[in-house]
């Protein structure tokens, strides 16, 4: 008796479903093949880490590479959706009650699903791989008082050592993949809960002229057939997109990178962890010595500052319920989507985070930008400031009529 909306927006949490299903049927494909260990074996003369030499295996195999390309794509286009689909969340007001509880669920979600990746870049145990997994390390040794004892826990030692990557393919295979599909499950359960958000704006103008916030008219369709219908499109476009991809672009070369050896040549991490890195690279120097722990540029920029950001994320219903006085407040059950347009300060302040992942993003590559470390921390700090007041002023004015 759910009616399921019919706006494209509503499909990205559909399409992160499907990605993470291609992950987990390809991921079981990879691991057939996969050895996690680091023992040495011989290949064609050459002593190898088992890890690394099973993925140069796969790769070597037609059908290995291209699975192995559609596992990664499918990674990045999960993250992607999720992110995207958060931003509609956001930006329509989509969050507030009585879906604050799947927001935050949401925010939670995406958190995992970055460990997931960042846990599987070690997998091939090549250069690339053994570099990024030790920048987590020193990120979580850097916890004043508890980050070497916190960081051997969670890397089984000090690092790197033998039982890193049976631990990680272990995170990665089994723990991370079910606590992903516990989450789905709860999040969709929510979100069979409650009704959607989607109402034609003409029917919202005319039920807003007549004062009537409780009777909706929403937009929807049942589940069978039309949804069903709906969603097989989305499948099978996802299904040729990244069947194109994997079958057209490369993904992480293993055989270019070579396998670890002692040293940690510059690398940067995939983009959804950029930002991160570049926080590192615009913090000066710190060694804050207190109580017997030190603080670190490397615990703001890499702990400090990313758990305040998503701290923050998933109070943003919390926050906006006790800063807003709207009166559909009252009946929160017929909450609908509301236009950015219409909320200034919450588009505002959408547009300045946007801007600020971007310039963070961005300040991973601050050695090959003409800015300095100096520059490139005013433009990151500053430009979210000013474009998002620029946003705020200009909706005003509209809203104002002038």
């Amino acid at each position: 008796d759910k009616p399921f909306p019919v706006h494209g927006s509503f499909f990205l949490g559909e399409l992160a479903v499907f990605a993470f299903i291609t992950l987990v049927a390809t991921g079981t494909y990879l691991g057939l093949f996969y050895e996690p260990s680091t023992r040495l074996i011989e290949v064609a003369g050459e002593q190898l880490p088992a890890a690394y030499a099973s993925v140069v295996q796969i790769n070597s195999l037609s059908v290995g590479l291209l699975v192995r390309r559609i596992h990664h794509w499918s990674a990045q286009i999960m993250l992607a959706a999720i992110i995207v689909h958060m931003g509609r969340v956001y930006f329509t007001g989509a969050y507030r009650k009585p879906r604050d509880v799947n927001w935050v669920i949401g925010a939670i979600l995406l958190q995992v699903t970055i460990l997931a990746a960042f846990v599987g870049y070690l997998l091939p145990f090549d250069e690339f791989a053994v570099t990024a997994t030790s920048i987590g390390y020193e990120m979580a040794s850097s916890i004043p008082w508890i980050g070497d004892s916190l960081a051997q826990l969670v890397f089984a030692g000090p690092f790197p050592n033998p039982s890193l990557v049976p631990r990680f393919f272990t995170a990665h295979v089994f723990l991370i993949p079910a606590l992903l599909a516990g989450l789905i499950g709860l999040h969709l359960t929510i979100l069979l809960k409650v009704k959607h958000t989607q109402e034609p704006t003409v029917t919202r103008r005319l039920r807003e002229a007549a004062g009537n916030v409780k009777e909706r008219g929403l937009v929807g369709v049942p589940l069978w057939p039309e949804q069903v219908v709906m969603m097989g499109v989305v499948f099978l476009a996802y299904a040729a997109g990244i069947s194109l991809l994997a079958a057209f672009v490369p993904v992480h070369p293993v055989e270019a990178y070579g396998p670890s050896v002692p040293g940690t040549p510059a690398m940067r991490p995939d983009w959804y962890l950029l930002w991160i890195y570049g926080l590192l690279k615009l913090i000066p120097s710190i060694d804050i010595t207190i109580l017997g722990g030190t603080i670190t540029a490397e615990f703001i920029g890499g702990i400090l500052l990313p758990g305040g950001i998503f701290g923050l994320i998933m109070a943003v219903p919390f926050v906006d319920d006790r800063l807003t006085d709207d009166p559909a407040d009252e009946e929160p059950q017929y909450a609908t989507l509301e236009r950015p347009v219409e909320h200034p300060g919450r588009t505002a302040v959408g547009v300045g985070a946007v801007v600020f992942f971007v310039m963070a993003g961005a300040a991973g590559y601050v050695e090959a930008l003409p800015v300095g470390q100096g520059m490139m921390a005013v433009l990151t700090l500053g430009l979210p400031l000013v474009l998002g007041g620029v946003v705020y002023l200009a909706i005003r004015e509209r809203s104002d009529g002038t």
